[in-house]
Parts: C-alpha cells; structure tokens; sequence
C-alpha cells in the first residue's frame, strides 16, 4: 500500500512540474550599467531547461556584460 501512495505521488509531482510554465526576468548589462530588463520570457519549447542556461554574461575590469537571466 504505502509503494502505491510513494508511486501515485511522484506522478502528481511530476505531472504538476510539467504543466508549469517556466518564465525568466533577463537583464542586459554593458559596461556593468543595466541596459534593459525583459520579464517573461518562456523556456517552453526552446532547448533550455533553466533560466540560467540563457546567461551570456562575460567580466573584463571586474564590468559585467551581457545577459543575466532568473
């Protein structure tokens, strides 16, 4: 009995997670000075998985450039 319970509630996790819609806020950066924020942008039915697989930011003299997404 408790196999089924343990079963029966991966399920409904895994069929809540996946009927979520998954959205990141990405702010751009040049020079370390924010640039623009963009809010909403959907991971569904793109490649990425997570919001931190769209970061594109790179460091020189300690300044950020680039986007930085959560």
């Amino acid at each position: 009995m408790k196999k089924i319970l343990v079963v029966l509630a991966a399920v409904a996790f895994v069929a809540t997670m996946a009927s979520c819609k998954k959205t990141c806020t990405c702010t751009t950066y040049l020079a370390d000075e924010v640039v623009s924020t963009t809010e909403d942008i959907e991971l569904d039915g793109t490649n990425y998985k997570k919001c931190s697989d769209l970061n594109t930011i790179i460091t020189m003299d300690g300044k950020k450039t680039g986007n930085e997404c959560k």
